[in-house]
């Protein structure tokens, strides 16, 4: 079934799907929402719908316009993808190809990747199209934020908005497509903060699992070790430096865990599944008061980091100050 691959778009996906049974689809699409969540491929199924030779239910995936895009290579259907911003010369590439008749089935598609790349010239271009498109073509917005392009852009386009998909249905994909064990699942699952695409990545990537059971060590050190001791941990931060913003996101987790452990005892709430005994033992050291502060800490180290304090001072008055919370 077309759109299968897209994890939590379940309600945009049938709208499509009803547009193009009714053969109600519009000349523009702003397709929108976090990396990672799958606008592309929203894209592609849309795109291969709309050209597709096939009666009933389209993409049927099966005939021959089909088959090409699924192979990327139907001519009627173009990516602009740049490394760089997209200037008007691309744009004014697209109006020519569009004003020309289809050379396969009756339509054009045009995918514009990173759409707020565009130069405000290159959307002041696109915008005379969209005021006047071609009845044989299509264009397709991608972008993150459609807040930026330019209002007369978004306001001639249907927008659609990717939502942040559930971490149940994460976790599930996870186990039953990837099979991965839940454990491991429920901790990707929770970090990839809703996006289907960010889980994948963690489950590749072994520096994040380096990372966090490091990061398991610090919070140990910290309620077990001598101040002296402890600030030996400002060399990782140091050499992590790039990667602090991932490193803090994983201590305010991991306090998380300590805080909701600590108040109800129930396992089952706890993102850090797989080091429930350390959880268990870092939370029979400290106090509820005491992790509520910790958590405070972290987050104002966010805030100093972001406001350009100087690194190593605000790492270690961060571990300092946690040490205090455990004496």
């Amino acid at each position: 079934m077309a759109f299968k691959a897209i994890l939590g778009q379940e309600r945009l996906i049938e709208s499509l799907k009803g547009a193009l049974n009714r053969q109600q689809l519009t000349h523009a699409y702003l397709i929108e929402g976090q990396r990672g969540l799958g606008k592309a491929r929203i894209a592609h199924e849309l795109a291969k719908a709309i050209c597709c030779r096939a009666e009933g239910r389209k993409p049927c995936n099966q005939c021959n316009s089909c088959r090409k895009a699924e192979h990327q290579s139907h001519p009627e259907i173009k990516w602009l993808q740049e490394e760089g911003s997209i200037k008007i010369e691309a744009i004014r590439e697209l109006q020519k190809n569009f004003q020309m008749k289809p050379y396969e089935g009756t339509k054009k598609v045009w995918i514009i990747s990173d759409a707020g790349k565009m130069t405000t010239q290159a959307q002041n271009a696109l915008l005379k199209t969209l005021e006047e498109p071609p009845q044989h073509g299509t264009i397709l917005l991608i972008t993150t934020n459609g807040n930026s392009l330019l209002p007369t852009i978004t306001s001639r386009c249907q927008r659609l908005k990717l939502l942040s998909v559930a971490l149940e249905k994460i976790q599930s994909y996870l186990m039953e497509e990837k099979n991965v064990d839940e454990k491991e699942a429920k901790v990707l699952a929770a970090f990839s903060n809703g996006v289907i695409g960010k889980a994948l990545q963690l489950l590749e990537d072994e520096e994040f699992k380096e990372r966090r059971q490091r990061i398991m060590v610090i919070t140990r050190d910290i309620v077990d070790k001598k101040t002296i001791y402890l600030l030996e941990n400002l060399e990782y931060f140091n050499e992590e430096k790039t990667n602090i913003e991932e490193i803090l996101e994983i201590m305010t987790g991991w306090y998380r865990d300590l805080l909701i452990y600590k108040d109800t005892q129930k396992k089952d709430l706890v993102i850090n599944i797989d080091a429930l005994e350390e959880i268990s033992y870092q939370t029979s050291k400290l106090t509820l008061k005491n992790i509520k502060e910790m958590l405070f800490i972290i987050e104002s180290t966010k805030s100093n980091l972001k406001s350009n304090a100087n690194f190593q001072m605000t790492i270690e008055v961060m571990l300092l100050d946690l040490k205090q919370k455990t004496q």
